[in-house]
């Protein structure tokens, strides 16, 4: 069977979540026999090999508006069925703005995937309270345009994925729909066994930090990730540790404007621009103190996955998608007040860390692992019956 990947910005994965799924999938559906095909945001037309699985190459129009990746979406669709109609049986859209293009993949007569992420037009409420007043049309129209999408979503393929039990259920009881199916991500590796003890230290030191001296968060800097909560929660806390953010951190967007702002000239709140060696990303997971994932209206999200991993303690937002994860493996927290103390009685050492180290363990082995992930898509093509 041969699949198409369509609404990630490419592989390798060096954006987010999106990203590292469709690499992650496609390796191992490529492993199982199956020919794979991604899309990737480029400045020209043209394909080449990433590992075996099949680029295509196409041009991407940038801009700030979150409905350009639609406009990105149908140049993809419709380039990649005009040169290999032939060879590709299923479309796979990553994200809802490939709804649209749903439409072309279905005129060209292909079965069609879509998995609408999280609930897109949500993060449009909160990123609205840090842009300036004169965008806010632009932003409620873009938000109605996001949850036409998810309708779309939901009505348009012959099956819509859910990456999350909570997404499967908001879909379904939004639109009405009763055929969501749930298949969550898998855990990626990060750390293979290549650093000493000392080379480590070494790599932290480059970073002004030292192993379990720090609270670490990698994320996407956006608004409805909550790092602003972070930084408050940190700066209330009686801590004797740093705070260690990476992430896109553009100077030119409000909100990022805003977390500078609230940082101050904190020393001990250090904030990384992306880092794309997942060793040296390893070498941060593995020796940070805890972790803080304070994203709020996502569904399944990888990042927090790939932390589960290292068994450290994860302090979490406290919202169904992360409690759907974590369980017991995870500390939760309401506010910036609340994390300050959860820092507190951490440091302390007023919690269970062998219960959260089991649990986490317990959950990615049981349900988040890759092997499990690929037999649950191998099962959903099946379903398509005689390609």
């Amino acid at each position: 069977m041969r699949i198409a990947f369509i609404g990630s910005r490419g592989i390798p994965a060096k954006y987010g979540g999106n990203e590292t799924f469709v690499e992650e999938i496609s390796k191992r559906l490529m492993e199982k026999g199956f020919q794979i095909y991604v899309t990737s945001e480029s400045n020209r037309f043209f394909e080449d090999e990433y590992n075996g699985i099949i680029r295509v190459h196409v041009p991407s129009i940038q801009g700030k508006s979150v409905t350009i990746p639609s406009v990105n979406d149908v140049i993809a669709t419709t380039y990649l069925l005009l040169r290999h109609s032939k060879d590709i049986d299923v479309v796979y859209y990553v994200a809802p703005d490939g709804a649209l293009s749903a439409i072309i993949a279905k005129l060209f007569k292909k079965k069609v995937v879509i998995n609408p992420d999280g609930i897109e037009w949500k993060r449009l409420i909160k990123r609205s309270q840090y842009i300036p007043f004169y965008m806010i049309p632009l932003y409620l129209t873009t938000m109605v345009y996001m949850y036409l999408m998810e309708y779309l979503s939901c009505k348009l393929p012959e099956i819509t994925v859910a990456d999350s039990i909570g997404i499967k259920e908001h879909l379904e009881r939004t639109h009405k729909v009763e055929d969501v199916v749930y298949i969550a991500y898998g855990a990626r590796e990060l750390l293979p066994p290549k650093f000493s003890k000392k080379e480590e230290i070494e790599i932290l030191d480059k970073f002004r930090i030292k192993p379990r001296e720090y609270y670490l968060t990698v994320a996407r800097i956006v608004a409805e990730n909550n790092i602003h909560l972070e930084i408050e929660g940190f700066k209330k806390a009686d801590s004797t540790k740093k705070l260690v953010i990476v992430g896109n951190f553009n100077k030119k967007d409000p909100y990022t404007k805003y977390l500078f702002k609230l940082k101050g000239d904190d020393e001990n709140i250090i904030l990384l621009n992306p880092i794309y060696d997942k060793e040296v990303l390893g070498v941060l997971r593995k020796n940070c103190f805890a972790y803080i994932h304070a994203y709020e209206v996502g569904g399944t999200n990888p990042s927090l996955l790939e932390q589960m991993l290292f068994k450290r303690p994860i302090l979490a937002y406290d919202v169904p998608f992360n409690k759907e994860v974590l369980k017991e493996g995870g500390i939760y927290f309401k506010d910036a007040e609340d994390l300050a103390s959860k820092m507190e009685m951490l440091e302390r050492g007023e919690f269970d860390l062998r219960l959260i180290k089991k649990t986490q363990i317990k959950r990615i082995k049981g349900q988040y692992n890759w092997e499990k992930v690929v037999r649950e898509y191998g099962r959903l093509f099946k379903r398509f019956g005689g390609i």
